[in-house]
Order: structure tokens, then sequence, then C-alpha cells
């Protein structure tokens, strides 16, 4: 059954970011994910800022996905990663 989730952490530049599941089964090498980037604000609020932000790789394993992406920001900004996943194909 497809849901989404999100994380929250801080980068710039070049990131990797990886984040666990609890839920068993609900990930696994053939899961399709999604992943978009938003700054957000000082109460958790996404904003529309001057930095681009770019995912570039998203890689789903059984209980994780890592995905790697790029701030363009010299200093490190408040990031939520929106994350969908859906059931692998020919479920």
């Amino acid at each position: 059954m497809p849901f989404s989730t999100f994380t929250t952490f801080r980068a710039h530049r070049i990131f990797t970011q990886g984040v666990e599941f609890t839920l068993p089964g609900a990930l696994t090498p053939n899961s399709i994910v999604m992943v978009s980037l938003t700054e957000i604000d000082s109460n958790g609020d996404p904003f529309i800022g001057a930095a681009t932000m770019k995912i570039y790789n998203v890689a789903p394993g059984f209980g994780f996905v890592n995905f790697r992406g790029e701030i363009d920001w010299d200093d490190d900004l408040d990031i939520r990663a929106n994350i969908f996943i859906a059931d692998p194909p020919g479920f």
C-alpha cells in the first residue's frame, strides 16, 4: 500500500541522507520511491527560498531509502525531504 512521510535535516551543497522505516515489508529494493525537497522555516513550515535544490539519486532497500541531492547554498539550511513510496510494479 502506498504511503508518504518526511524527514528533516540540515544540509548544503551535495549531501547523502538515509531514512529507515519500521513498517515490516513496507519498503523493498523494488519499491518505487520519489523524493522532493523544500526549505523550512523555524516553525517547520515549507517555503520557497532563494536556494535551488536537486535530487540526484534515490535507492530503496529493505526497510530504508538513501538519497543524494544538492542544496545550492554556502551554508546549511533547514530542509524537509518529502518521501512517497509506491507499491512495487506488479503488486
